[in-house]
């Protein structure tokens, strides 16, 4: 039709810095919104229903030894969601999704960079055994190892044509073993955590609720 214009990616900028700018004040008024439901929460620790309100306001952050698993999960969702749209991309031949794919992949990056630096300055903020510091230093390389990938990832992206990038399938390929490699990181952060006991006190078990019966022999 005359005079009707297809919206631009020029169009969507003022959405998108609208967007960052929200993130980027959650994020730094999280940690002061912490101190708050800390305040709150023993005041309430009577009150039952579907949402405790004691319980709200960012009070984990005040509470953690570090920052660190507030971000690991950025790359953990991020680079699949990657290698999906790339893929459903170059499958489909649909120059949108590659674009979407794209923008998952600077975002994995970008979150990777950070779960890098956070991760490093977690290693000394809680005793640990040597066990868990065995299992640090591999978690340690792995992580260095996604970011280096994910460099070289995204160094590559801007080597295209039409939208893809050049060597398509190999590109596919190393975002695979990259998605494969920060997902064997998250298993090992996670044991370091849930198995382990990194980082965690020890849970009180509440008398006030009845202990599963054991087998009888």
């Amino acid at each position: 039709m005359a005079g009707h214009r297809l919206p631009t990616s020029h169009d969507k900028l003022p959405l998108l810095a609208w967007a960052l700018a929200t993130s980027i004040v959650m994020l730094i008024a999280a940690p002061a919104w912490a101190h708050e439901g800390h305040e709150h929460a023993e005041e309430s620790e009577g009150l039952s229903g579907f949402i405790n309100p004691g319980l709200l306001g960012f009070s984990g952050l005040h509470e953690l030894a570090n920052i660190h698993p507030v971000f690991v999960h950025l790359p953990l969702a991020l680079f699949p969601s990657a290698l999906l749209l790339y893929g459903l991309g170059l499958l489909l031949k649909r120059p949108s999704l590659i674009v979407a794919g794209r923008a998952c992949l600077y975002l994995a990056a970008a979150g990777t960079v950070v779960t890098i630096l956070t991760g490093l300055q977690a290693e000394g903020t809680f005793p640990h055994n040597a066990r868990v510091h065995l299992m640090m230093e591999t978690h340690e390389h792995l992580g260095l190892t996604v970011g280096v990938l994910a460099v070289v990832l995204v160094l590559w992206s801007f080597w295209q044509r039409a939208q893809q990038p050049r060597g398509a399938y190999g590109f596919l390929a190393l975002l695979a073993v990259t998605t494969c490699v920060a997902m064997q990181n998250g298993d090992l952060g996670a044991r370091m955590v849930y198995v382990e006991g990194a980082g965690v006190n020890a849970a009180v078990l509440n008398p006030a609720i009845p202990r599963p019966l054991e087998d009888s022999p």
